[in-house]
This record gives C-alpha cells, structure tokens and sequence, in this order.
C-alpha cells in the first residue's frame, strides 16, 4: 500500500512508507533506504520530522545525478504525492497582521499548521502533514470559511510560525502609529528584533 493511499483518519507521515515510494519511483536504492530505516532506529530522533531527517542524510537523488535529496526537493515531491499545493514560504509576501489573529500560536504548533493567507473566500493553510486532518473542522467551524491546503517545508514552517507570532505580539505592544506599518514593514520590524530567542505567549489576547 503506498503512503499517498486515500484515508479517512489522520495520518502522520511514516519514514518506512516514505522510503518505500521514493524507493518505488527510482529515486533512492533499497539498500540505501534499509540503511536509513536502521539508522534512525538507532537515534532519538523520532519527533523530527521524517522529511528533516532524510534531507540530513545527503542522500543522492537518482532521479537528478549529482543532486541531493534535501529538504526543499523531499518537500516538493510531498507536495506532489499528496496532490497538495506546494508552498515555499516568503514572508515578504504575507501579511502577518492579517494570519495571526486567524489561530492562536498554541493550536498552530500543536497541530504543526500554519495560515499564510485569508481573504473574504477562504484561509490557506501551511502544513508539512498533509494527511492529518482533524483540525480542519474546528478551525473552518471557528473561522466560518473554507480552507485551502498547501504544503510547506517542515523547517520553514516551525521557523515562521514562531517568527509570525512573536512579530504579532511585538506589534501589538507598539503604538498606534507603529501598527500602521505594512505587512513588509512589520517583517522588517522582526529582521530588528534582535536575538530574542523567547516564544509568544501561548495565551495572547489573539487567540480565537
């Protein structure tokens, strides 16, 4: 049975299954994929997620000689198993005033999700687990319009939605004639933010 089979309940991605397809359409060995399966038993690794994994170990991809399997390829060729979308995230193109307020920061890192655009017909959704669906009845109930699925790289998507959030919560604590500034303005504001390694508050007034 292929990784990419329909399902109703919710499916997180399984390195074996993963493997086994990439295996499958020729663009990695067998014995390469066995020596990852052996190699990530051997780990603690196992809350990362199965793309970050495979894209460390620099494996070439025989499908594009003398090209690795990284992050951004793996992402794509999800994207396009899973028939999703693929997104690469720019966050001078989003606008990070109008996607925060959309979910609180605690429900998008527990279900590893991600809005990166809204407008009056539907919210797209980032998320690097395109089989997991069971958030999107409450948040289409909560926001009371579709939602578009798209695919995103697993690293970027962590990276943002902790930069989105703390931005939002930045600006917000700012001055009226600072929360005028535009979305590009505000992601200039956060390249500025400096060093802060502190997350937002799980419990800010934005939370839905």
């Amino acid at each position: 049975m292929s990784a990419f089979a329909p399902s109703v309940a919710d499916r997180f991605l399984d390195l074996n299954d993963l493997l086994r397809d990439l295996v499958a359409q020729g663009r990695l060995l067998q014995e390469t994929a066995e020596q990852c399966l052996t190699l990530r038993r051997g780990t603690t690794a196992s809350q990362q997620h199965p793309l970050e994994f495979l894209a460390a170990q620099q494996l070439d991809d025989l499908a594009r000689p003398g090209k690795k399997l990284d992050l951004e390829t793996l992402s794509l060729w999800l994207a396009d198993q899973a028939g999703q979308p693929y997104l690469r995230i720019d966050p001078l193109k989003i606008n990070v005033a109008a996607i925060t307020p959309l979910m609180s920061y605690a429900f998008a890192q527990r279900h590893k999700i991600l809005a990166v655009a809204v407008d009056n017909s539907a919210v797209t959704i980032a998320s690097a687990q395109p089989f997991v669906k069971s958030w999107e009845a409450n948040l289409t109930h909560v926001l009371k319009r579709p939602i578009k699925r798209v695919v995103a790289n697993p690293a970027e998507l962590q990276r943002f939605t902790v930069e989105f959030y703390r931005l939002a919560k930045s600006v917000s604590g700012a001055t009226a004639t600072d929360q005028k500034v535009s979305g590009t303005g505000n992601f200039e504001q956060l390249l500025n933010l400096g060093a802060s390694d502190q997350e937002p508050d799980a419990n800010d007034s934005h939370i839905v």
